[in-house]
């Protein structure tokens, strides 16, 4: 088990956001998380991240513990992520910002960084100019450089918050096959996501999440096969 989260609550003062929420990610798996606007997806991510503290509940990665820590210390135990608006140093090179993310995820890399940020750059599909500025970019170079810079931390597990969004048809094709290579190199993913063609495809499982509670949670099939999910979110057309 590479995560497991464990009756995980978050409360923005009277607000729940996440209730009591278990949810488990197996190694080498693509776990995709869906659900309405305002169902505690991002929040979610934010909490297994670092980036909120939980108000109750654990949080484990390979096995340990990692409830309470900081953003910074749990990126270095293994957890990289994405954001739904990318945010890059902006007046840095799109090659620096990968850099900084290779730097900080290893120390120990010192010469290897910027090799590492390089090969990082390139096995996402980076095709820009890696000394543009990252505020110069295009939508879809920005999601490839959010991207570079998670993996460049060198997780192990790998947290996507709506990677797809703003992306054409073409561009959606190009990042299922990434987020497949992506495992191939040994890393697990969590993924969040509406474009529900794609987390049917990628996924191995999927957890549905309404009110912040999980609804549902099994393979594609499954999900639409729900009931429960096609009245609180598929809609009746998704069911088998």
């Amino acid at each position: 088990m590479i995560l497991q989260v464990d009756r995980v609550t978050k409360r923005f003062g009277g607000l729940v956001a996440l209730d009591s929420v278990d949810l488990a990610v197996e190694e080498g798996e693509i776990l995709g998380v869906i659900g309405p606007n305002g169902a505690g997806k991002s929040t979610l991510l934010n909490v297994i991240a670092g980036a909120h503290k939980s108000t109750s509940g654990t949080i484990s990665l390979c096995g340990e513990r990692i409830t309470g820590l900081s953003a910074s210390q749990i990126c270095r135990r293994g957890i990289g992520r994405t954001f739904q608006i990318p945010k890059p140093f902006g007046r840095m090179s799109a090659l620096e910002n990968v850099l900084v993310a290779s730097t900080f995820g290893d120390p120990t890399l010192r010469g290897d960084a910027l090799a590492r940020a390089e090969h990082t750059l390139e096995f996402v599909g980076f095709t820009a100019d890696p000394e543009t500025p990252a505020g110069s970019l295009n939508t879809a170079h920005l999601r490839r450089l959010d991207l570079a810079r998670a993996l460049a931390s060198r997780p192990r597990l790998l947290l996507l918050d709506e990677s797809a969004a703003g992306l054409t048809p073409n561009e959606l094709s190009d990042l299922q096959g990434l987020v497949l290579r992506i495992r191939e190199q040994g890393v697990s993913i969590l993924i969040v996501e509406h474009l529900m063609r794609l987390i049917m495809e990628l996924c191995d499982r999927i957890a549905v999440l309404h009110y912040g509670q999980v609804l549902a949670v099994g393979t594609a099939a499954e999900i639409c096969r729900n009931e429960q999910v096609a009245t609180a979110y598929l809609g009746e057309q998704y069911l088998l």
